[in-house]
């Protein structure tokens, strides 16, 4: 089995939409603590007493994805996930808005060809690192990610809800290093 990536056309995908969803029996759960000289930040794996369940459909094109490049894996000419990637100039990193494998290709090496597409083409544009967002409730993608290499950089402790520390569902930001 080969994974065969395709640069897609943007323009031909008009109103595509994509489904990313995931399920989870943990998070990493985010504690902000005030101390005499700053804070105390720690993230812990812990479990929650419900498993987990997210379910978002949004549009593959979008301005606010800026002048991003879209490529797709394919398995035996069906696709089978894709990559979205932007080169932000203003501060020379490669953030990666989307990533998603289809259910029945996962756990294939899809994702893995997938972020070696992304590192390339941070190499190939003199980028300094690769950036992306997901939720601390996303175990699967934070563990990908680390073993891609990807290292906390930053979080957001009330990116989507005043109450996403509570939640358990909190934003990362994750880094690679480009060397």
């Amino acid at each position: 089995m080969s994974v065969e990536i395709r640069k897609l056309d943007k323009g031909a995908l008009g109103e595509r939409t994509i489904v990313f969803e995931y399920d989870s029996d943990g998070h990493y759960a985010v504690a902000l603590r005030a101390c005499a000289d700053g804070w105390d930040i720690s993230l812990r794996r812990t479990y929650f007493k419900e498993k987990f369940r997210k379910s978002e459909i949004e549009k593959l094109v979008s301005p606010v994805k800026g002048d991003s490049e879209i490529h797709a894996a394919f398995i035996d000419g069906e696709e089978a996930g894709l990559v979205q990637i932007e080169h932000q100039r203003w501060n020379n990193s490669v953030r990666v808005w989307d990533i998603g494998v289809w259910k029945p290709f996962q756990r294939r090496g899809v994702g893995k060809a997938l972020m070696d597409v992304a590192k390339n083409r941070a190499r190939e544009l003199g980028a300094r690192r690769i950036v992306l967002e997901t939720q601390t409730s996303n175990l699967k993608a934070i563990d990908f990610y680390r073993f891609c290499g990807f290292e906390p950089v930053g979080l957001d402790a009330t990116h989507y809800t005043n109450d996403d520390l509570e939640k358990g569902e909190v934003r990362l930001e994750l880094a690679w290093r480009v060397e």
